[in-house]
């Protein structure tokens, strides 16, 4: 269908490009009554039919430009949200965007963090997430059923919320105490649990690379050993021929080496009688066919570039470790955090090329470049001895088959599924015992529809039975400041901690105390629920008392 047969929309939100994020994000806006507008490029795909069982209003076209956007109403709408796996592409459409609508909420997926970031002050009222940033925590805690430490994104960075012991770097904020009572356990001046940049790594676990060696043993595969065996038996057996012509065993095995070789000085051979001459004949045609062989190994060899590719191999027995099937964007961000943990890995990809597999050898992180279905490059992987299999690949049917091959070859082995369909991952938990599952767009859809609806999303962190919620809130909008307000007059003991300010068009600041706020600013928060809902709920002009509350009363948070 196309655009320009649609009556224009206004008041809703405009959904750029389809991909599994844009299903699960209409869902999410359709039950906060949002009017939902499609609209991509190409012919009509596999989930237009699940966006029209949503209530979405799905229109194609032929490439996106002004006029198909004016169509879909993209003047009165109330966000506009770009999606899909070309950061170029999304930086266009929100530039055409901006210069159609100037003002409108724009929210950008991007796979690249550190370009959305210097993006994100240069477009107005711009949000920039990634689905592989948002989903990655969840995954990695479900492979390794921790709960140490939280890695999550807030204010332009990542952070890591936890104990003392395992969260390092440098130390942003006191979250709590595990020794205290009540109310004093949030957000006191001194705790066991802080707010961090980095995970202290645990003791250090690498599974090695083949390495020079390593790839030279593997290049000298059962192929080449047949050759080099023919090779050195024609040699033996060339010497016995020429010794039972009454040649001497030194002699004998020269000529041996010259006829099978095709090298050296034959001068000898021409003095021979003609039964020995015709045997060097037939030596040479057998060591020339072997030497041929040999000949194609190394120019496979060479211009394949099989030596760097199996130099980044598995080498030895690894134990203990997760192996990663699939190194896109998922499998990459989910490798990173691993290494960052010094947690042992070894990826499987198909692509050698891949951008997932040049950022594993960056890491040293042994890759096997095989399908993550080939039950042969998962033993390669070590499948037997490893403790969780993580199958995030972007195909459904491939990572349950990748799972059920882990598990039949290792029953105990942990294994995490990626899967897009519900349905199917409810009946995978439930009936096949494959261990669980999870969807990337289930959890990243929440924060985007938070950031297109202009909400604020939230992260929460137990403190016991208690929990503080980590936020990102816009001055004049989400909250209600008197123009000029001091940003540190935001925090308020047990109940509200400010932690960063982006003020308008700026980049975000975590050293703050006497900044002014003014409409369109930013602040990064934590606070307790209660906390939270007085300062959402203030006015300007009201004391502190507004969101005081939140230092007593805090039983509800745990229940």
């Amino acid at each position: 269908m196309s655009a320009a047969t649609l009556e224009r929309p206004s008041g809703h939100v405009l959904l750029l490009g389809v991909t599994t994020t844009t299903v699960r994000l209409a869902e999410e806006l359709r039950k906060a009554g949002q009017q939902v507008v499609v609209l991509a490029a190409g012919p009509d795909g596999e989930y237009d039919d699940d966006l029209v069982r949503l209530g979405a209003r799905v229109s194609r076209c032929r490439r996106l430009d002004e006029a198909d956007l004016r169509d879909a109403g993209v003047v009165g709408a109330r966000c506009v949200v770009v999606l899909g796996s070309d950061d170029v592409r999304a930086v266009q459409l929100a530039l055409l965007v901006e210069e159609i609508a100037p003002g409108v909420r724009l929210v950008l997926e991007m796979s690249k963090p550190e370009l959305g970031r210097r993006l994100e002050p240069l477009l107005g009222e711009c949000v920039i997430l990634s689905s592989a940033e948002l989903a990655a925590p969840s995954i990695v805690a479900a492979a390794l059923e921790s709960s140490e430490v939280q890695t999550f994104e807030l204010a332009g960075r990542s952070v890591v919320a936890g104990s003392r012991t395992r969260v390092g770097g440098e130390q942003l904020a006191v979250l709590g105490s595990t020794t205290a009572v009540g109310d004093a356990a949030l957000l006191p001046s001194e705790g066991d649990l802080v707010l961090g940049t980095a995970v202290v790594p645990g003791s250090a676990t690498r599974v090695r690379t083949s390495g020079l060696v390593g790839a030279l043993g593997r290049t000298v595969d059962r192929k080449v050993r047949v050759v080099l065996i023919g090779l050195v038996l024609l040699i033996l057996a060339s010497a016995v021929w020429f010794r039972a012509n009454g040649v001497g065993w030194w002699q004998a095995l020269y000529l041996a080496l010259t006829q099978s070789t095709a090298t050296g000085v034959d001068v000898e051979l021409e003095a021979m009688p003609l039964v020995p001459r015709f045997g060097a004949v037939v030596i040479q045609l057998f060591g020339l066919t072997l030497s041929a062989g040999i000949t194609a190994v190394l120019v496979d060899l060479l211009v394949t570039s099989r030596l760097a590719a199996l130099t980044g191999g598995v080498r030895g027995r690894p134990r203990h470790h997760v192996v990663v099937c699939g190194l896109g964007r998922i499998g990459t961000s989910v490798l990173q955090r691993l290494h960052d943990r010094n947690v042992a890995v070894v990826g499987v990809e198909r692509d050698e090329e891949g951008p997932g597999v040049r950022r594993a050898r960056q890491l040293r992180v042994p890759v096997v470049v095989a399908e993550g279905t080939d039950a042969a490059a998962l033993e390669t992987a070590g499948l037997a001895r490893a403790d969780v299999v993580l199958a995030l690949t972007d195909n459904d049917a491939a990572n349950l088959e990748i799972a059920m091959v882990a598990k039949e070859a290792n029953p105990r082995v942990r294994v995490v599924t990626r899967l897009f369909d519900h349905a199917l991952a409810a009946r995978v938990e439930r009936v096949l015992d494959l261990g669980p599952t999870r969807s990337v767009s289930v959890l990243a859809a929440p924060a985007f529809a938070a950031a297109a609806l202009g909400r604020h999303s939230e992260t929460v962190f137990p403190v016991g039975r208690r929990v503080l919620i980590f936020t990102e809130l816009t001055v004049g909008s989400q909250v209600q400041l008197a123009d000029g307000t001091r940003a540190a007059t935001l925090s308020r003991p047990g109940a509200v901690q400010l932690l960063a300010v982006q003020q308008r068009g700026g980049a975000w600041r975590w050293d703050v105390g006497g900044e002014e706020l003014h409409p369109g600013d930013r602040v990064a928060l934590v606070a307790t629920r209660t906390g939270l809902a007085g300062l959402l709920s203030a006015r300007p002009g009201d004391g502190p008392e507004a969101v005081q509350a939140g230092a007593t009363g805090e039983g509800e948070d745990g229940r």
